[in-house]
């Protein structure tokens, strides 16, 4: 027997991709749009972003179904640090971490150029976030701010209450379900998924 999980969304007005976190790796997945009445279906034979549509076989290779696995997911992924007047970050994903403007933040691992006296690797305040950059109150132009050279990852401290945030893995185990198998605008979307082990 294997692990199993049923679940129902209804699709935004602009339908998007969905990232699933359901707790363990998926084997199989069919998901049935309820609105339109077809459905597709992935197992783990098949390659990454492939699916079936079930209704007459056809095969397609992308926007279909990834399977997520993730060890751990405690801050945002940096991918560049401009030192500007204000600083930004850029990062994989702002959303599921939940940065917003006036949180404090805290810059670790990163690899800077040791030319300053102030390290990238540090606490600054958001001023505004969008789904893949982070924009700093600071001014990292400032002498003594050194330049980014690659790495690093970004995590809450406190909230805009000031509030502190505890750290959180929030690491992803479950399915992409892609641009195709999502559906459609305002449809109601249904989806069962079968683990890849085996339960005793």
């Amino acid at each position: 027997m294997s692990q199993m999980k049923v679940w129902t969304w209804i699709n935004p007005a602009t339908a998007v991709v969905r990232y699933e976190s359901i707790g363990f790796t998926v084997g199989e997945i069919t998901v049935t749009n309820i609105t339109d009445g077809w459905q597709k279906y992935w197992n783990s034979s098949m390659p990454d972003a492939s699916y079936i549509l079930v209704d007459d076989g056809t095969y397609t290779n992308t926007n279909g179904f990834t399977p997520l696995t993730q060890s751990t997911a405690v801050g945002a992924t940096i991918s560049g640090f401009t030192n500007a007047n204000p600083g930004v970050l850029t990062v994989n994903d702002t959303t599921i971490f939940g940065f917003a403007a006036g949180d404090t933040i805290k810059v670790c691992e990163v690899a800077d150029d040791l030319t300053g006296t102030l390290s990238l690797n540090n606490t600054f305040t958001i001023a505004s976030v969008t789904a893949t950059t982070i924009t700093l109150v600071e001014n990292t132009t400032v002498t003594g701010y050194s330049v980014y050279v690659s790495g690093g990852r970004v995590t809450r401290v406190t909230d805009t209450d000031s509030v502190p945030v505890p750290l959180t893995n929030l690491a992803i185990q479950g399915i992409l379900i892609g641009a195709d198998p999502v559906g459609g605008n305002n449809d109601v979307m249904k989806a069962v998924a079968h683990g890849e082990n085996v339960v005793v």
